[in-house]
């Protein structure tokens, strides 16, 4: 029942803003920030969930929504995720042939390995994609997208991970071009703002 709901909402939500509106410029944003103008980010490759390289640049052709993570995380990891999961289901039957992509991104590579990331994520979403690299290669994209991490350790053994719960939004050409800020998220408010900023491009 409550995935019916969010699909009506969705397909409410989607008409209300791919209609022009006389005197409005842009429909507004709930609780997504978009940038001034596109971000490009650097050339890093990563290793994805099958163990194989994975350069930024494979992500073009789709708009991606990014988050930062790690396995062992307690809670805003798989909560956030979840509620990814959740804003997905709307999205691909909002936008069938053009729904966004998902990538999470470890910045915990001494203990992911891909295999244990291939699990956690399709825990979530069997689309879902699932990358990392070690701190020096993760090192210029965390600075390009202001991610926070945080690694507290005991003697040589990291125990926790503390970081950011931001999602970030990626264009079909990989730039940075909006997020979704703080650790508490809304599949609602995921959806309808993810509509609202591709309605903003569409209109120019």
């Amino acid at each position: 029942m409550l995935r019916i709901l969010l699909i009506a909402l969705v397909a409410l939500v989607a008409a209300m803003l791919l209609l022009p509106r006389p005197g409005e410029l842009e429909p507004a944003l709930e609780v997504a920030t978009q940038l001034d103008a596109p971000r490009p980010l650097p050339a890093v490759t990563l290793t994805d969930h099958r163990g194989e390289p994975f350069a930024l640049d494979a992500l073009s052709g789709r708009d991606t929504l990014v988050f930062f993570g790690f396995t062992n995380c307690p809670d805003i990891c798989p909560i956030t995720l979840g509620v990814i999961a959740e804003a997905m289901d709307g999205l691909r039957d909002a936008l069938p042939d053009s729904a966004p992509q998902v990538l999470f991104v470890s910045v915990d590579a001494g203990r992911d390995s891909p295999e244990r990331i291939n699990a956690y994520i399709r825990a979530f979403d069997d689309e879902f994609i699932g990358v990392t690299a070690d701190d020096t290669t993760l090192a210029p994209l965390l600075d390009a997208l202001s991610v926070t991490v945080h690694k507290q350790t005991q003697g040589d053994e990291v125990y926790n991970v503390v970081h950011n719960g931001t999602i970030y939004v990626l264009d079909e050409s990989g730039n940075w071009i909006a997020l979704f800020g703080g650790s508490s998220h809304r599949a609602e408010s995921l959806v309808s703002d993810y509509l609202g900023l591709r309605a903003r491009r569409s209109r120019g």
